[in-house]
């Protein structure tokens, strides 16, 4: 027989095992939990628990082993057209969930359907109705706190998976009425063994996240290009500035992260590793890199930052 979506989607994740535990117990057995709370660093899987963890909830004939993966609901869900799913993440510049994601605020064209409108009717083909937030540390307080009322309240239809890389700046009070679930990392040693053509810079340019250095090790090229600049830098010239900065730009534009501006920002990002850990590289180099991120992630022109950082790292 082969095996649900859950089994095979949970079994092609690395490491988590603790974590995997627990989504397999909620996937296949009622234990009248409506919120969770999966949290660990970027990568580390959190974000592929969620969505597995989201269908399972979704599932209109959930089996001994959890999502069937058939159901109109399990298509549907495959195709991101599930009628009784509503995903909620940051959106606009400064990369905030507004409280017009939680409670109706005509004023707002962000979020068309609030949390509690899409709560208010039961399911239409699935067996819940599941809202599912990603980086919930992103919301202000505002949504935080509208949020509470729907945690306090729920309808018996309603499931809420949360996702955070951040969990010390969740509220007390959300996190106290969910059910909090550690991605936690595995060992350098089990990451060897998960991963036998990973190099310990893949490792460090991963900073030990599973399904980030899988990730990198399926198109290893442009990550390996990375950690060679990276060593190179302390041995550039302060004419080559520019230079560095066109190719930095190129190295950015082949990753594969969703479009540039996420390219731009994992780049700086992971060039931040390597120079933290580059007994050649200026110690002020990699917060240089981290500001010049920030930078970025507020929208600010990538080639302007780059060519600002390089110059100011060269000159100094």
């Amino acid at each position: 027989m082969q095996n649900s979506s859950t089994d095979s989607k949970l079994d092609s994740l690395p490491g988590l095992a603790s974590a995997k535990r627990v989504v397999r117990r909620l996937s296949t057995e009622e234990l009248g939990v409506h919120a969770v709370l999966i949290y660990g660093t970027v990568g580390s899987g959190k974000d592929e628990l969620a969505e597995i963890l989201t269908e399972a909830w979704l599932c209109s004939s959930p089996g001994s082993s959890g999502a069937c993966g058939e159901c109109q609901s399990c298509r549907t869900f495959e195709r991101k057209t599930n009628a009784d799913l509503l995903h909620i993440k940051p959106v606009g510049a400064s990369s905030i969930i507004r409280q017009a994601a939680v409670v109706q605020d005509d004023t707002q064209d962000d979020y068309p359907v609030s949390l509690r409108q899409f709560f208010r009717t039961s399911p239409i083909y699935s067996r819940h109705k599941v809202g599912l937030i990603q980086q919930a540390h992103r919301m202000n307080s505002a949504s935080s706190n509208a949020l509470l009322k729907t945690l306090e309240e729920p309808h018996p239809y309603v499931k809420l998976v949360l996702t955070t890389d951040s969990i010390s700046t969740i509220l007390p009070t959300i996190l106290s009425r969910c059910l909090a679930i550690s991605c936690e990392l595995p060992t350098e040693d089990e990451l060897m063994r998960l991963f036998p053509a990973a190099t310990k810079e893949d490792i460090l340019l991963a900073e030990g996240a599973p399904v980030r250095l899988q990730n990198i090790l399926r198109k290893p090229g442009p990550y390996r290009d990375i950690q060679e600049f990276a060593r190179s830098l302390p041995h550039r010239k302060p004419s080559e500035a520019l230079v560095l900065s066109d190719k930095f730009k190129d190295l950015a534009d082949k990753l594969d992260g969703a479009g540039a501006r996420v390219n731009n920002s994992d780049a700086l990002a992971m060039l931040a590793t390597c120079l933290a850990r580059n007994p050649d590289a200026n110690p002020r180099w990699a917060q240089w890199t981290l500001a010049a991120h920030r930078h970025v992630v507020g929208n600010g022109a990538a080639q302007a930052v780059f060519d600002s950082l390089f110059a100011r790292m060269l000159t100094s």
